[in-house]
């Protein structure tokens, strides 16, 4: 085989190997998003919304058999489980960036309300390394959901960076 005829397969190669990719690649990059929720029914809403009532309640209930600061830890573990369900489903119902981080500042309230009571049981250093750590959980899960938003929505520049390619666009016809 003469080197023009190599040269000819090798390119052949190429193309067949790009052709693979460029069909391959589109896959890949669907199956890495997350699907889509189907939209949520006023109905399907109204009952998703009853039950966390009744599973609130029922934890209550269940509370009401401890005693002491157990008690009061296993209460605002109810509550905080009650509101933070609410925010997810309110996310789910009327989904939004703004809703979906409005969700994650319940949970991230919710569960520093929790460590926060379960610190309360403790006494002098203890407590204060207690408190600490809760509190810098519940800033470090505000940053993520903040990021989280920002990667949601395209940051703050994507509105300015769409027009900009429409201009773009408008200019090159």
């Amino acid at each position: 085989m003469g080197t023009y005829a190599r040269r000819m397969t090798s390119k052949y190669h190429t193309l067949a190997l790009l052709a693979c990719l460029a069909a391959a690649v589109p896959g890949l990059a669907t199956a890495r998003l997350p699907a889509k929720p189907a939209p949520m029914t006023k109905q399907m809403y109204d009952a998703e919304k009853a039950k966390i009532a009744t599973e609130a309640k029922t934890d209550l209930k269940l509370c009401d058999t401890l005693k002491g600061s157990r008690k009061e830890v296993c209460e605002v573990e109810a509550k905080g489980r009650a509101e933070a369900l609410k925010a997810e489903l309110e996310a789910r119902y009327k989904p939004s960036p703004d809703a979906n981080q409005k969700a994650k500042y319940v949970t991230a309230d919710a569960n520093f309300a929790v460590a926060k009571a379960k610190c309360q049981a403790l006494k002098g250093d203890a407590k204060d390394r207690c408190m600490s750590q809760a509190k810098l959980a519940r800033e470090a899960a505000i940053r993520q959901a903040k990021v989280e938003k920002v990667q949601e929505t395209g940051g703050p520049f994507a509105a300015s960076g769409a027009a900009a390619h429409k201009k773009l666009q408008a200019g090159a016809s």
